[in-house]
């Protein structure tokens, strides 16, 4: 079976998962108190990745912020070539697909392909832009993990996302994030440059940094990969759909 009749046969339930109108209030944060959102505002979680291949790590990630912070919807993007990972080993429109089944009648979660078509690097911050030229009513709110939040002053325009979004750090049970001090300041939930043990129930505003727990879920797409090659079953560790057409494709059968 080709990929293009596999997700030709899912694409009218596929768009099903436009996302959701929520309000979201609440107390923010003392940090930033003239960015905090007001009453109705739309937001949008931004979550990037390769997805080689989504996982329920992934979605998990995804559903926890989301209901954690009160998100609208969450955007799932995948990137063709990021800049500080490895290249991908499947091909960028076999990962679009297999993300889309993953989201697939999940509500509030919805595949992005932006990325995939743009020429060049990819930069988050072309992605910020554009969706807050789309859509300015949406404030974005840029969820990254532990390692990702480490390096996100290296990231090309950094700055600028800040002027635009919100960010939002995953952190596993037990674990402090470090913050430096140029960011400290933006953060709602950091004491002496630790994140706190409080748990976040609201979305940052623009230009704010939120600390969101969850749980310990040790997946991740090297050892799906890996496990593949091997010949070891990886079911529960992917969607039942993203597990039935990666076996009927073939995929990750060589390291």
């Amino acid at each position: 079976m080709t990929v293009q009749v596999y997700a030709q046969a899912r694409t009218d339930a596929s768009t099903q998962a436009s996302g959701r109108t929520a309000a979201v209030s609440g107390e923010l944060s003392r940090a930033n108190p003239k960015r905090r959102h007001p009453v109705d505002t739309v937001t949008i979680g931004v979550l990037g990745g390769t997805f080689d291949p989504i996982h329920c790590g992934h979605l998990r990630l995804a559903i926890e912020v989301r209901d954690q912070l009160g998100l609208t919807q969450v955007n799932l993007l995948p990137a063709p070539n990021p800049r500080l990972r490895d290249a991908p080993q499947v091909d960028a429109s076999v990962r679009l697909t297999m993300l889309r089944l993953a989201v697939e009648g999940v509500e509030g979660l919805v595949a992005d392909p932006r990325e995939l078509s743009r020429s060049g690097e990819t930069r988050t911050v072309d992605t910020i832009e554009e969706l807050c030229a789309e859509h300015p009513e949406r404030t974005p709110v840029l969820i990254l993990g532990a390692d990702a939040f480490s390096r996100f002053e290296q990231w090309v325009r950094y700055e600028r996302i800040l002027e635009l979004a919100g960010i939002a750090v995953a952190r596993r049970p037990g674990a402090t994030i470090s913050v430096s001090p140029a960011l400290r300041g933006r953060c709602i939930d950091v004491e002496d440059g630790q994140s706190s043990s409080t748990r976040c129930r609201a979305a940052p505003g623009v230009g704010q940094i939120a600390v969101c727990d969850i749980p310990a879920l040790d997946i991740s797409a090297t050892a799906i990969r890996q496990m593949r090659a091997s010949g070891r079953s990886i079911r529960f560790l992917v969607p039942d759909s993203v597990h039935e057409f990666l076996v009927n494709e073939g995929l990750y059968l060589h390291a």
